[in-house]
């Protein structure tokens, strides 16, 4: 292929919005991607802080004989108990890191929970 023809086509790419370009001919085949014409990544925030399970395990409103019933919406206090994951050994203990407004429940009761998994969101 032509180098010539290799140039224009790098130079016209760079022009447009083009993240990656294929030209065939023949049995001749150049595919060209540029760094220049990738979009940038979307920037977000959020406010709200997620409550992880501390281990692997099984997630338990409370313990058993007691009644925890969390509801969105409810306003909760920095070391409120949040639930406990049950392990094969062990209970460990699910307290919230900010006081705050619970707006997302994402686990159930009785259901596996994988380490680092985000059970709960807090609005401080």
């Amino acid at each position: 292929m032509d180098t010539k023809l290799i140039t224009e086509i790098t130079d016209w790419l760079k022009t447009t919005d083009l993240a990656e370009f294929c030209y065939q001919k023949d049995h001749n085949c150049i595919e060209i991607k540029t760094r220049e014409a990738l979009p940038e990544p979307a920037k977000f925030t959020c406010h709200l802080t997620a409550v992880t399970a501390p281990a692997l395990g099984i997630y338990r409103g409370a313990d058993k004989g007691k009644n925890l019933s969390l509801k969105e919406g409810a306003k909760i206090q920095e070391g409120q108990s949040l639930g406990l994951i049950e392990s094969a050994s062990k209970k460990h203990a699910i307290t919230a890191p900010v006081a705050g407004v619970l707006r997302i429940i994402s686990i159930e009761d009785g259901k596996p929970a994988e380490y680092g998994q985000p059970l709960f969101f807090i609005e401080p």
